[in-house]
């Protein structure tokens, strides 16, 4: 078996994307996070913390904790998911960015809409015209816990749909005419108007007495299409398959104690993992049916490649048309290049202010890739700068920082 020694997993734990343990605090600082918690729970009562800003001025933008970033290129525009984890504001935003990439070396980034949303957003799904994202909005009552569609068009945000999800959602992938949302210890499945149609309980690995199956940490899922299995990455465990034509689940894959981004290119799947930091790369093609699920299968049955990564390494996106990925790697304050025909790193863009000439990128977390009048471009969304960042994935520099 392909296995890394890991280290505590409670350092790792407050990484976790969830509000329960949400980005970056030493000890003392998870006490104030709680805290924090609490008043939120009391913000809209007690008018504790003021309304979203929605404004689209470039003198009062603000993007309060961006996680996550899809790309709309058919409007020449992304589409940002501000979480809002801070507490800036009593609500998260969704927003519309415009991209001009005429000079692909200084693209011109502008805001087009911007709506207040539920806080502590995950991540998005979209399809082309509808966006479908998480959201935890309280910690303390699970009704809050919620997926909801979005309507995109130019420069336009409408909310269409909402549906209930289990606690901490977080990951979300489009599959067919389903979408699927990750909680703690479950999958949620929705039709695309988020009517429930299935939920998967994930705990039923660890009542099988397999080893590191706790799935309270799970995170992120990816489908893929040609076995319709979908799995499901675990900060603080295994890696979790769920088999979409029985809702079951069917495997636990041993190897990553601590996966976190996950995206595939048809063939292959690339798992982000975070302790030790590296890229691994399965193909899921090689799983076979179960003879009795949930079934644990050694990671060395799919490896493909491992790739070293910089530290806390989470968001991935995949540029299948060019053959790479790219990572963010959150303490690194960098992205990780990855050319998936070497299975190699080719390259570390770092996203400092001493290397770039914009404002620092802190935390980078989520990344998407599209083109843009021609231009190649990666989007970093910076969680605790609150920008975006843009990559020129030509020159592999960064070109711009947004706002």
């Amino acid at each position: 078996m392909i296995k890394f020694q890991t280290s505590d997993k409670t350092e790792d734990s407050k990484f976790k994307l969830k509000i329960s343990s949400l980005f970056f605090w030493n000890l003392f600082g998870i006490w104030i996070l709680g805290f924090g918690i609490c008043l939120l729970g009391c913000a809209s009562e007690n008018d504790i913390f003021p309304p979203a800003n929605t404004s689209l001025d470039p003198a009062d933008l603000e993007l309060p904790n961006p996680i996550a970033i899809a790309v709309d290129p058919a409007n020449s525009q992304i589409i940002v998911v501000n979480s809002n984890v801070d507490f800036f504001f009593e609500e998260g935003t969704l927003a519309t960015l415009s991209v001009d990439a005429t000079d692909p070396n200084a693209p011109v980034l502008t805001a087009t809409a911007m709506v207040a949303s539920p806080s502590f957003g995950g991540q998005i799904a979209f399809d082309g015209t509808e966006a479908y994202i998480p959201f935890r909005e309280s910690p303390d009552d699970s009704d809050n816990d919620q997926v909801k569609k979005f309507t995109i068009g130019n420069g336009s945000i409408a909310e269409t749909a909402t549906g209930t999800t289990g606690e901490n959602p977080f990951g979300i992938a489009l599959s067919g005419s389903s979408v699927l949302v990750v909680s703690d210890d479950q999958l949620d499945i929705f039709n695309t108007d988020l009517a429930s149609t299935a939920a998967v309980d994930l705990t039923v690995a660890e009542e099988a007495d397999i080893d590191d199956a706790d799935s309270s940490y799970v995170e992120h899922v990816a489908v893929d299409t040609a076995t319709n299995r979908a799995f499901i990455t675990n900060r603080l465990g295994k890696i979790l398959v769920v088999d979409l034509d029985t809702n079951t689940v069917s495997h636990v894959i041993a190897g990553s104690l601590s996966s976190r981004g996950i995206a595939g290119d048809g063939t292959l799947l690339y798992i982000v993992d975070g302790d030790p930091p590296a890229l691994w790369v399965y193909d899921p093609g090689r799983l076979t049916d179960p003879d009795t699920a949930p079934e644990e299968v050694d990671d060395s049955e799919l490896v493909v490649a491992i790739i070293d990564l910089g530290e806390s390494p989470n968001g991935i996106a995949v540029d299948t048309a060019n053959g790479r990925a790219y990572v963010a790697n959150s303490d690194d304050r960098s992205v990780s290049v990855v050319d998936l025909t070497l299975f190699e790193e080719i390259d570390r863009i770092s996203l400092k202010d001493d290397d770039t000439g914009f404002d620092e990128g802190k935390d980078p977390f989520g990344l998407a890739v599209g083109t843009f009048g021609g231009a190649d471009l990666v989007f970093v969304a910076n969680f605790s700068s609150n920008t975006i960042a843009v990559i020129n994935a030509d020159t592999l520099e960064v070109v711009a920082s947004f706002p």
